[in-house]
């Protein structure tokens, strides 16, 4: 039986392809983070905790909720670039102390809860009681950070609250109230 060279060549092709993608089918556990950044150092699990943590703070109703606008990748770039080394360690210890609370409190990782029960250790953060200074601190950071990059989508500026850029209009021929021409004679 005799192979033409063509077909060795295929087939040797095809074995060379599949043990180039093999290592990368075979990896368990947290991988990098889908975003690369230059100084923080997330895996994907905790970049989908982040997510989870933003839609929760400003969930999708009938406007989009913060992951449809990935407020959460403004916050990470934000923090990336923009807050100093010491300040990108203190969340990254926060964020691995707040799920280690989330499993403490109530058995499970943040991801893996309901919206109730995410909503309910919220809460309980928010009320500050017997929480760990490091979950307050990361919380209420990725808070701000949560806040501020929703209000600053585009979203929330074209749909929301129309920003119009200062000094507004000219409007030079404007009727005045009764009261006010009242007071310029």
């Amino acid at each position: 039986m005799s192979i033409s060279r063509r077909t060795a060549l295929k087939q040797f092709l095809i074995v060379a392809g599949g043990v180039v993608l093999l290592p990368s089918c075979m990896q368990k556990g947290d991988t990098k983070a889908a975003t690369s950044f230059k100084h923080l150092k997330l895996s994907s699990g905790e970049e989908q905790l982040l997510s989870e943590l933003a839609e929760t703070i400003i969930p999708a109703t009938n406007t989009p909720g913060a992951k449809d606008l990935k407020v959460d990748q403004f916050a990470l770039r934000m923090l990336d670039d923009c807050h100093s080394p010491e300040d990108q360690q203190a969340f990254e210890k926060g964020l691995q102390a707040f799920e280690q609370f989330s499993k403490k409190q109530q058995q499970k990782s943040f991801t893996e809860l309901t919206p109730a029960q995410r909503t309910a250790l919220l809460q309980q953060i928010e009320s500050k009681k017997e929480v760990p200074e490091a979950v307050t601190q990361f919380y209420n950071k990725m808070k701000g950070l949560t806040i501020q990059g929703y209000m600053s989508s585009q979203h929330f500026l074209t749909k929301v609250q129309v920003y119009e850029l200062v000094p507004g209009r000219y409007r030079g021929c404007v009727p005045l109230p009764q009261e006010a021409r009242a007071k310029t004679v």
